[in-house]
């Protein structure tokens, strides 16, 4: 037995659709913004992207480049966070903590789509080595 069925968002009229194969479509909320900081004095916390009442964040993709500033001994370790100050290295949420080596890049989280940050946090950074630049992808959603 089949039963016809429309989702639709009351205040906007838009309804979601169901494609030949009878999957539910799904796409990003909206386009991805970019959010850029060098991560330049050791073991110091950045702010990466804003928090902002009444709003989440929803990440899409993280890049990471080390430059000549690295040591050729030993990469640097970079840590991505949401913390309640953009000024502190206290984390909420660790999103992810990896290597980076001198003179690279890392694509990380690329065509993810998760949310990363509750209302009120910052996403921040910080690594053991500079510099490492960060580019933060994604789209706030109201709650």
């Amino acid at each position: 037995m089949s039963m016809e069925v429309q989702v639709t968002d009351l205040a906007s009229g838009v309804s979601v659709g169901v494609n030949r194969d009878g999957a539910l479509k799904v796409g990003a909320a909206q386009a991805s913004k970019t959010f850029n900081a060098t991560l330049e004095v050791d073991d110091t916390p950045v702010e990466i992207v804003p928090a902002k009442g009444g709003e989440i964040f929803c990440i899409t993709g993280i890049l990471l480049t080390g430059n000549k500033g690295i040591s050729t001994n030993t990469d640097a370790t970079v840590s991505i966070y949401t913390s309640t100050d953009s000024a502190s290295s206290t984390a909420v949420t660790t999103i992810l903590t990896t290597l980076v080596a001198q003179s690279s890049s890392r694509d990380i989280l690329l065509g993810t789509n998760f949310l990363a940050a509750e209302e009120g946090h910052f996403i921040n950074g910080q690594t053991s080595d500079d510099n490492v630049v960060v580019t933060v992808m994604g789209f706030y959603v109201k709650v």
